[in-house]
């Protein structure tokens, strides 16, 4: 008798042990990501700053800068004058914030909204590029491009309101790493026989470097009721409220996708996620909520539609995330769900360890 009352009050500490524990773990939001580099771009923004952010006020007027590099040189014996294009003119540098976590680079990407002035005396502009980069005001790569065939003007029908997009992938590829606390910088010069325009920050012309990266890291997604969550981790903060506002980020829900600014009042709901662990330290995520109102759509096949930049005029691919992926592992992480995304579970576990010490109590 007295054997078997210790086996039973053993078992019975057991099942509170466990019970304690499944609770403890299931309250834990710090999970390790494991991150799969995605494309992302780098924008130049007002004020110098690089960022993955883009405006997603679509009234936003677009930066115009003119800048020149060009010399002119007096004919021998003739009226008419002649030019060079002198030298590199710069025409700024924009550096990012630190990153939060160490960021890898690759597979760059570069390209740049530009015009010709077209009331600069009658000059092709040639136009020339050259675009270096810096980790902490350490220059890492440096990539020029000179082509006497760039052209941007009426023979093109461009404008000022209607300019050209120059991209280029260079051949020598960069391939770096930053660490937790550097900051990244891009300068760009230009030289040609002509002043140029060049437009950047707004949505339709995110001038710029494309790059593949494992600076945006996606979490879980959830779902309770009728609303479904989706959270990501980012190096580099950005205003997750604009990539809301110009439906950057979107949801897919049986196959169609859902306008932002169709949701009902307050969604979609931008809001601090649960935590990941990355490099050994806990980051809070990003995590954005949209409201279903059809009843029988199927919330588990959706897809998320990922991008910094309007999908129709950006040249970033947006990445799709397909929910029932990141479900797998997307226990307790919802701020309004309970254990296993069951409401009242974490109560029922502590009723039960309660029902359990009382029990024991008895017995001994």
């Amino acid at each position: 008798m007295i054997r078997a009352s210790f086996t039973k009050k053993n078992t019975l500490m057991a099942l509170l042990i466990l019970t304690i524990f499944c609770l403890t773990a299931g309250n834990s939001n710090a999970e390790e990501l494991e991150s799969n580099p995605v494309p992302i771009h780098l924008n130049l923004k007002e004020a110098v700053k690089l960022s993955p952010e883009t405006s997603g006020d679509l009234e936003r007027v677009a930066i115009e800068e003119k800048h020149s590099s060009y010399e002119s040189n007096p004919g021998a014996g003739t009226p008419a004058s002649t030019r060079n294009k002198g030298d590199w003119k710069s025409m700024g540098t924009w550096e990012s914030d630190a990153v939060i976590f160490d960021t890898s680079i690759d597979n760059i990407m570069f390209n740049l909204w530009w015009v010709e002035d077209l009331n600069d005396e009658d000059y092709d502009a040639a136009l020339d590029l050259q675009w270096t980069i810096f980790v902490d005001g350490s220059q890492v790569y440096q990539f020029t491009d000179e082509d006497s065939n760039r052209e941007c003007d009426e023979d093109q029908g461009a404008s000022r309101e209607d300019p050209c997009e120059y991209v280029a992938t260079p051949n020598n590829a960069l391939s770096t790493t930053l660490t937790a606390g550097q900051k990244l910088s891009i300068e760009v010069e230009m030289k040609a026989f002509q002043a140029i325009y060049i437009y950047y920050d707004n949505f339709s012309r995110d001038s710029g470097m494309k790059i593949v990266t494992n600076g945006v890291i996606f979490g879980n997604t959830g779902i309770s009721g009728n609303s479904i969550y989706f959270e990501f981790v980012e190096s580099w903060p950005t205003n997750s409220q604009n990539a809301v506002d110009g439906n950057f980020i979107t949801i897919l829900i049986d196959g169609i996708e859902i306008d932002n600014n169709l949701q009902p009042s307050g969604y979609p709901k931008v809001s601090e996620g649960g935590s990941y662990e990355i490099n050994g330290t806990q980051i809070k995520s990003e995590r954005i909520t949209w409201l279903n109102e059809d009843e029988y759509a199927k919330l588990d096949q959706s897809i998320i539609s990922f991008s910094y930049s309007r999908k129709d005029t950006s040249t970033t691919t947006p990445v799709l995330i397909n929910v029932a992926d990141r479900l797998a592992s997307s226990v307790s992480t919802s701020e309004d769900e309970g254990v296993l995304g069951l409401p009242g579970f974490e109560l029922v576990i502590v009723v039960s360890a309660l029902v359990l010490t009382s029990f024991i109590r008895r017995k001994v």
